[in-house]
C-alpha cells in the first residue's frame, strides 16, 4: 500500500468510523499496525478471545456498506444488505471429499441464466494470484435471483490474527444469496435463509457435499456449575447399571463436539430410564397410605374406590407427571434452589431459550414441577417436528442454531438431575 493510500485509509477510518466497524463487530478498538486495524473480541466466545486483525481496505468496504443499511444476521454469521437485496452466510464444510473442489470442479455444470447482478468471478474457478478458489453459482430462469459459493467479500472477512490474515489473505468460502433488487429486511433475511437452507440440501443430497451455515457464536452467556470437583477420590460406592453408565458418559463426547442437544437428550435418556421405577415407587407408597388410613374399611365401596383412584391415577399419568414425581422423589430441593441462583438470568422469562417454561422460586409453584414443565418442554423441541400438531406451540430447536449454542445452562439442569436420579435409586 502506498503512503498517499495509507494516508486516505488513516484519516478515513478515525473516531467515528472505527467506533461504528468495533461495534458492528462486538469488539474494542486497539491500533493500527501494517495496513491492519487491531481488536479485540468483547464477546464471551471462547472462539475468538484473542487479537484479530482487519485489512484497511476490509474496513473501508464494510463501513460502506453499514452506511447504506448493511447489518449482522442476528443468529448466524454473515451480513444482510437490504438495499441491495444481497445476504452472505458464512459455512461450516463437514467433509474433506467435496464434489466442488478445484480439481473436481470443471467436471460441474451449472444451471446459470443472464441475470443483472455484479458478480466479481463466473464458474467454476477464479485465479487469486497464485491462489484458485471454486466458484459454484446458479440461477433462477428468470434471472432474478442468483446462489453463490465462493470466497468471502469484505462483509465476511475472516477474523484472524495479524499473522494469519497476512499469510492467508483473510479468505473463507461464503454462500451469498443475491435478490431482484432492494428488498424489505424481513422479507431477506426469510427468503435469504429459505434459498440457502434448500440449496444447501441439495449439494449435500444430489453431491454428497455436505455444507451448513455457521450459528452466531458471539451471543453465549458466562453460566455457572452447580458441582465442583470434589479433591477427593473415593472407592466407589453408588450402583451404576452399565447401560446408565454408557448413557451418563456420552454426553462428553457430544459436548467436546458442541452438539448440545444430544448431550441434553442423553442425560434426559438417563432420567427417563428410571422413570418406571419411581413411579411405581410412588404408587406403591400412595397406596400404602390409603391401606394405613384410619376410616379404611376394605367391606367399604368407598375405601375401594380410593384404592382403584390411586392405581387408575398412576396408570394414566404422563411422561411429564412421571417426570415431576422422579425430581420431586429423587432431587432435594436445595439443590435446585442453589442451582438456579447460579444462573439466574439463563432461566428467567425473556431468557435466551425460547418456547419453555421460565423458572420462578418465587412464583408459590414447586421449584420440582416447574423444573419438570421446562426440561420436557425443552425435550420435546429437540425431539419433535414443528409442525406435529402435539407440539404446535413449540419450534423445532436444531443441534447447530445459534439457539443451541445458549444451551449449555439447561445441559448442566438434566446433568444435576441425571445424577440425584441416579444416586437416589443407587
Amino acid at each position: 500500500m502506498s503512503d498517499s493510500t495509507r494516508s486516505e485509509d488513516a484519516a478515513e477510518l478515525c473516531g467515528d468510523n472505527i467506533q461504528i466497524l468495533a461495534d458492528a463487530l462486538n469488539s474494542r478498538y486497539l491500533e493500527s499496525r501494517e495496513d491492519h486495524l487491531l481488536f479485540e473480541p468483547t464477546d464471551n466466545s471462547t472462539f475468538r478471545r484473542r487479537e484479530v486483525a482487519i485489512s484497511m481496505i476490509a474496513a473501508r468496504q464494510i463501513l460502506a456498506a453499514i452506511s447504506r443499511g448493511a447489518k449482522r444476521l442476528e443468529d448466524y454469521e454473515g451480513w444482510i444488505d437490504p438495499e441491495l437485496g444481497y445476504a452472505e452466510f458464512e459455512m461450516r464444510q463437514h467433509s474433506t471429499l467435496n464434489a466442488f473442489s478445484t480439481r473436481s470442479i470443471e467436471q460441474r455444470k451449472f444451471e446459470v441464466h443472464p441475470c443483472s447482478h455484479t458478480h466479481s468471478s463466473n464458474p467454476p474457478l477464479e485465479n487469486c494470484g497464485d491462489r484458485v478458489y471454486s466458484v459454484i453459482r446458479v440461477t433462477s430462469k428468470d434471472g432474478s435471483t442468483c446462489l453463490e459459493i465462493s470466497r468471502n467479500t469484505a462483509l465476511c472477512v475472516p477474523l484472524l490474527s495479524l499473522k494469519d490474515a497476512q499469510e492467508s489473505g483473510g479468505v473463507q468460502i461464503t454462500l451469498k444469496v443475491f435478490l431482484g433488487g432492494s428488498t424489505e429486511e424481513r422479507e431477506l433475511v426469510q427468503k435469504s435463509l429459505d434459498l440457502a437452507n434448500s440449496f444447501l440440501f441439495e449439494l449435500n443430497a444430489r453431491h454428497r457435499s455436505p455444507y451448513s451455515l455457521r450459528p452466531r457464536m458471539d451471543r453465549a452467556r458466562n453460566y455457572s456449575r452447580l458441582r465442583t470437583v470434589d479433591q477427593k477420590v473415593r472407592f466407589p460406592k453408588t450402583a451404576v447399571p452399565s447401560n446408565i453408565a454408557a448413557l451418563f458418559s456420552i454426553p462428553s463426547d457430544f459436548s467436546l463436539r458442541g452438539n448440545r442437544t444430544l448431550a441434553y437428550l442423553s442425560y434426559y435418556q438417563v432420567i427417563e430410564s428410571y422413570l418406571p421405577t419411581v413411579h411405581k415407587r410412588d404408587t406403591l407408597k400412595k397406596l400404602r397410605r390409603v391401606l394405613r388410613a384410619l376410616d379404611f374399611d376394605e367391606e367399604k365401596d368407598s375405601s375401594v374406590v380410593k384404592l382403584l383412584a390411586t392405581v387408575e391415577r398412576a396408570h394414566g399419568a404422563s411422561d411429564g407427571e412421571q417426570l415431576r414425581t422422579a425430581i420431586e422423589e429423587c432431587v432435594p430441593s436445595e439443590k435446585l434452589h442453589e442451582f438456579y441462583s447460579l444462573n439466574p438470568d439463563h432461566f428467567k422469562k425473556g431468557g435466551p431459550i425460547s418456547g419453555v417454561p421460565a423458572i420462578n422460586p418465587k412464583s408459590g409453584e414447586s421449584l420440582a414441577s416447574q423444573t419438570a414443565k421446562r426440561v420436557y418442554a425443552l425435550r420435546n423441541r429437540i425431539v419433535h417436528a414443528k409442525d406435529d400438531p402435539r407440539f404446535g406451540e413449540s419450534k423445532v430447536l436444531l443441534p447447530m442454531s445459534h439457539e443451541a449454542y445458549l444451551l449449555q445452562p439447561d445441559v448442566e439442569l438434566v446433568r444435576l438431575l441425571a445424577i440425584e436420579v441416579i444416586v437416589d435409586n443407587g
